[in-house]
């Protein structure tokens, strides 16, 4: 099975990352595009109280509990300290034709980069990335490379045509 194409998105805690990905998503969704996304978390709040027998099942021993109904699947599956790879984390987005993953800085998948002028920095982190595809910010960053794409942090529609466009021609 190939793995979809995945892009990440980075920037600082605060800047709107999520905000974009919904209305990206959205977007995408409007193309026709199958999207799956990938959000790192520096905290894991558990959602499978431990009375529950998913949650019994995990305690027991269990390598991974799916639990499914007609309209949702989830799947627990422990790794303390020890991340999955990029490759099976994909292989968990289940059937896209597009990944967006928010906020894996280390990922070394291609990336956007997003930026807010409220927020104390004001030049890009990751300008030197030859992975990096374009800047999302409400303002003109310092040391931004000439001929880098650039979005509003409100042009979602332009940003996914730009996306799916490069992804379907690579």
């Amino acid at each position: 099975m190939s793995l979809p194409p995945a892009i990440s998105f980075v920037g600082d805690s605060g800047v709107g990352k999520t905000t974009l990905l919904v209305r990206l998503v959205e977007e995408l969704r409007s193309l026709g595009v199958r999207v799956a996304v990938v959000k790192h978390s520096k905290e894991f709040t558990d959602p499978d109280p431990p009375q529950k027998d998913s949650a019994r099942l995990r305690k027991a021993g269990a390598a991974c509990v799916v639990l499914a109904s007609p309209d949702r699947t989830i799947r627990f599956e422990d790794h303390p300290g020890a991340e999955p790879s990029w490759s099976s984390r994909l292989a968990l987005a289940g059937p896209a034709d597009l990944v967006l993953v928010e906020s894996y800085r280390t990922a070394g998948l291609p990336s956007i980069e997003v930026l807010r002028a409220a927020l104390p920095r004001r030049g890009l982190r990751f300008v030197d990335d030859p992975l990096l595809w374009a800047i999302v910010a409400d303002f003109e960053p310092h040391g931004a490379p000439e001929g880098l794409p650039r979005f509003g942090l409100e042009d979602a529609e332009a940003l996914a045509r730009f996306l799916w466009g490069r992804v379907r021609s690579a």
